[in-house]
């Protein structure tokens, strides 16, 4: 059979019995000219970060927590979108039938960069988020491109051993979505095969071309929500997804806002 990532980036993989960070340091590998298609994946990370400077819990067996280095022109506005990309390719991945015999637990996104999933009783939690850095760097043509460092983290393991460490949210995990539960190493060679066809595409037609697919995948769409900053609320109203740029419309009693920064919260009401 053939192998999905031919023609794409060479796949290099490092593998880390235990690291403080897989971003920090491919970002670092990055900037000292590791080839683009790397990947550094870690057993466990003891200093994982999150969106806006979160911790990202990551412990043996528990998680699966990679790092995967790309290279774009050096123009930031050509990665509009780019994280909604990264996790329309991970839903796809787990969506896959090769994993294993599904469960009734669906997932599905929320933006800008989270994995959700939602449970047969209508609850909803996090199994995932995604992380992306990027360095300036000189190019083999003797420019400057953009090496940009995508971090994912999954929780992966068993449920009742995840809440005990994390006890600020509704925290899910891969493990529901199989009936016999899956592999760690499996899921990640299905995403990395995703993910990096995902990359290809977005390389030449940006986010636009992923709109419609992102939308159906939006676990919210449709659905009552507020946009906080800390304590205030800034926007209330209706999701109706993403448009072509990757910013998220609520429909509010004054119109439709659109949301750029993703240094702001989305809740559901």
């Amino acid at each position: 059979m053939r192998n999905p990532l031919q023609n794409l980036h060479p796949l290099q993989i490092t593998r880390f019995e235990s690291c403080d960070s897989t971003n920090r340091l491919l970002l670092d590998a990055a900037e000292s000219g590791a080839a683009a298609g790397s990947v550094f994946v870690a057993r466990e990370q003891t200093a994982g970060r999150g969106r806006r400077g979160r911790e990202w819990v990551a412990d043996p067996d528990d998680s699966l927590t990679f790092s995967f280095l790309w290279t774009f022109p050096a123009d930031p506005a050509r990665l509009t979108g780019l994280s909604l990309v990264v996790g329309l390719a991970v839903v796809r991945a787990l969506s896959d039938r090769a994993l294993g015999e599904c469960t009734d637990v669906r997932c599905g996104l929320k933006w800008p960069n989270d994995i959700l999933l939602c449970r047969a009783d209508g609850s909803y939690a996090k199994a995932g988020g995604i992380l992306i850095e990027s360095a300036l760097r000189s190019a083999l043509d003797g420019g400057k491109e953009l090496a940009v460092v995508i971090g994912i983290g999954l929780n992966c393991g068993d449920l009742v051993q995840i809440r005990q460490v994390v006890k600020d949210q509704s925290i899910g995990s891969l493990s529901e979505l199989f009936v016999n539960g899956t592999s760690p190493q499996v899921v990640l060679q299905k995403i990395l095969e995703s993910l990096f066809a995902a990359m290809a595409v977005f390389a030449h037609q940006g986010f636009a071309v992923n709109r419609d697919a992102w939308n159906t995948h939006n676990l919210w769409q449709d659905q009552f929500v507020q946009i906080r900053e800390g304590n205030a609320v800034l926007h209330e109203g209706v999701c109706r997804g993403v448009d072509v740029d990757g910013a998220l419309c609520i429909e509010t009693v004054s119109g439709v806002e659109r949301i750029i920064s993703g240094d702001v919260s989305l809740r559901k009401v």
